[in-house]
């Protein structure tokens, strides 16, 4: 896992708690169930302490978080500038 979003599509800081609502303010919406790895998908992983929202890339990424046995709360969004919020480069 290594790209993750911290600010939204106009440079703004998100939220620390509250990612999945800043980035659904931002343009992103909810994925459908049951989630399949697709273009811009966002992963939001909520700990103990912050949320951490990491761009899924790729099919092998999406299995990272995808993983049954992580039992921390997940939102799954898709937003069409995942990959420029991350600062993914091909």
């Amino acid at each position: 896992m290594g790209y993750y979003i911290d600010t939204d599509s106009k440079g703004k800081a998100l939220d620390s708690q509250k990612k999945a609502q800043g980035l659904i303010d931002d343009g992103a919406t909810i994925a459908e169930k049951p989630v399949k790895f697709q273009e811009n998908l966002i992963c939001v992983v909520k700990t103990a302490s912050f949320d951490a929202a990491g761009y899924c890339f790729s099919e092998n990424e999406f299995e990272v978080f995808n993983d049954p046995n992580d039992y921390r709360p997940r939102t799954w969004l898709i937003h069409p500038d995942a990959k420029k919020l991350a600062g993914y480069k091909d």
